[in-house]
């Protein structure tokens, strides 16, 4: 039985995706997109990785903390209709528990993020206390959200073939 409203749902009978889960991976994935705007900007006066990331250990450290929510964002990308139904059962069981693995990201991102300005002896850094809130943001929102624990239960019901002859 649905607990929200058809107002809730996609064209498939599923929940839609929320805008703050869409922000969510974002933000846990920020380390990744950096990468790929500065790969993609080929600007060599313009140095956006040492303007993100203070050396190339905290780079690769926020890329192994991001790549703990890279699963759940690949299962989330198949999160349509299949075509087998043992499939889409599989992918439902899965789908189910990848809310932990994004709040174990989150809450390693911001233990990651207080070691950072602890080695910096706590002195305020603007971009700093951005990524801290926005963190934060992340995993009091993937902790407390209502809609959340519904969007996590539910997947697409598999394919049917509905062809008229």
């Amino acid at each position: 039985m649905k607990r929200y409203g058809p107002e809730y749902w996609d064209k498939y009978g599923t929940y839609r995706t929320p805008i703050a889960f869409h922000l969510s991976l974002l933000i846990l994935l920020r380390a990744y997109f950096i990468w790929i705007i500065a790969a993609l900007s080929r600007r060599p006066e313009l140095d956006l990785m040492s303007l993100v990331f203070r050396s190339k250990s905290d780079f690769f450290s926020a890329l192994a903390i991001g790549a703990i929510a890279i699963i759940p964002a690949v299962v989330f990308c198949l999160r349509r209709p299949q075509k087998n139904a043992a499939s889409a059962a599989r992918f439902a069981r899965i789908w189910r528990f990848m809310r932990w693995p994004l709040l174990v990201c989150a809450a390693i991102d911001l233990s990651w993020l207080v070691i950072q300005a602890a080695h910096s002896y706590y002195q305020f850094s603007m971009f700093l206390a951005l990524q801290m809130v926005t963190v934060l943001w992340v995993l009091l929102y993937l902790a407390k959200s209502r809609y959340l624990t519904v969007f996590f239960n539910d997947w697409p019901d598999p394919e049917t073939d509905n062809k008229r002859h």
